[in-house]
């Protein structure tokens, strides 16, 4: 579903990823994990079309993310960020900000389709006419999450999804997106700085350190602490 090749980001003669390669199959979870500047979020933002200047290849369900339009691409893939309230407008609508996306792209019955994912995510027809600052921080991650999936998507690229919200909401968050993944088919990409929610949602990560990949792992060698490089060790000792 996913394929990163030799994947290289520079800013102002910065590299914020250098060289990185990765697949994703489909239907998978492929977690993202090391230090904060490590790239990370730079892959994502890349994959999405955020980031222009990059070298390399990646490959979005067999469409090449450099020459495909960027409408084409976010049918497929869609991104969630990590702050559920900075990515919301506060001057619209809940159910203004769900039904936008579908309304750019002319899918037909954009109020209905709002409504069927306020209730896919939990939260009910009755929330598309409050605005942000009505919900709580959980409520808000729950909106994004229905926004990303207004296009049905086949690919969620989620950006420490749960990392601005409380303890208490954070396994609620990750069980409505396992369950989510689940029941629509979806592959997933999690970037997270901690390792229990990778363990909980992914089958492989891979460990960046310093723009690079440091190795990649399978969810039962996390757990089983079968890591071969140094800085791996440390991380699972921080964690």
């Amino acid at each position: 579903m996913i394929t990163v090749e030799n994947l290289t980001v520079r800013f102002s003669g910065s590299t914020a990823v250098d060289d990185v390669s990765f697949t994703v199959a489909e239907g998978e979870s492929f977690g993202l994990v090391g230090e904060s500047g490590s790239g990370k979020s730079t892959i994502l933002r890349t994959m999405v079309g955020l980031n222009r200047h990059w070298s390399g290849r990646i490959a979005i369900n067999g469409m090449d993310a450099r020459t495909t339009r960027q409408r084409d691409l976010a049918r497929t893939a869609q991104m969630v960020f990590q702050d559920p309230y900075g990515s919301l407008h506060p001057r619209y609508t809940i159910g203004q900000q769900i039904a936008e996306p579908m309304l750019i792209n002319g899918i037909a019955d954009p109020v209905g389709r709002t409504a069927e994912l306020l209730d896919l995510i939990g939260l009910g027809a009755k929330f598309q006419f409050r605005f942000p600052h009505e919900l709580s921080g959980g409520q808000r991650q729950r909106v994004a999450i229905a926004r990303a999936l207004s296009l049905s998507p086949r690919i969620l690229l989620l950006d420490e999804p749960t990392s601005a919200l409380d303890v208490s909401i954070q396994a609620e968050i990750l069980n409505l997106l396992n369950r989510l993944r689940r029941e629509l088919g979806l592959t997933f990409v999690i970037v997270s700085h901690d390792l229990a929610v990778i363990s909980y949602m992914c089958e492989r990560l891979m460990v960046m350190r310093n723009a690079r990949e440091v190795e990649t792992l399978t969810r039962e060698q996390l757990r089983a602490r079968d890591v071969r490089d140094d800085y791996s060790r440390q991380l699972l000792a921080a964690s």
